[in-house]
């Protein structure tokens, strides 16, 4: 690459920091692609079938069902588009979806298998809903910019 080419790049990063692919936007996309293609395999073991049935497939330890496939469709989804949007609509997504997936390892252990339970939870959601809620928010965190007074 020449340096014209490389200033022109940089210069136009810098007026326009929505086209720069900051650390999260790549996580929101790297997570929603993961989670979109959770949600397309998880159709294709489970059928558009028995809704909410428990222990309807796995996908290597996490137990699936249709419900449960919505789910990682609609917050694969959402990462992706906001990823896609720009860093201020990437950052907004990635904390919203942080906060859902950090309540859903927290409050899913208590619901695991009950009636209140129509996403097939399973002891690996719960490590899984921490972890994606570790690495969303913590970039988030990680990236903010100080306010000045």
């Amino acid at each position: 690459m020449t340096s014209s080419a490389t200033s022109s790049r940089t210069q136009s990063e810098q007026s326009d920091p929505g086209r720069r692919w900051t650390p999260v936007r790549l996580a929101g996309a790297g997570l929603g692609a993961v989670y979109l293609l959770v949600g397309v395999v998880g159709f294709v073991l489970t059928g558009v079938s028995e809704w909410s049935m428990h222990n309807h497939a796995t996908i290597l330890l996490f137990q699936i069902n249709p419900v449960h496939n919505v789910a990682h469709l609609g917050l694969g989804g959402a990462l992706l588009v906001g990823a896609l949007l720009g860093t201020e609509a990437a950052r907004s997504v990635d904390r919203l979806v942080g906060v859902v997936f950090l309540l859903l390892g927290l409050v899913g252990p208590f619901v695991m298998g009950g009636h209140m339970d129509p996403i097939a939870l399973n002891s690996p959601d719960h490590a899984l809903h921490l972890g994606t809620a570790a690495v969303l928010l913590g970039v988030v965190w990680a990236t903010r910019t100080r306010q000045r007074a």
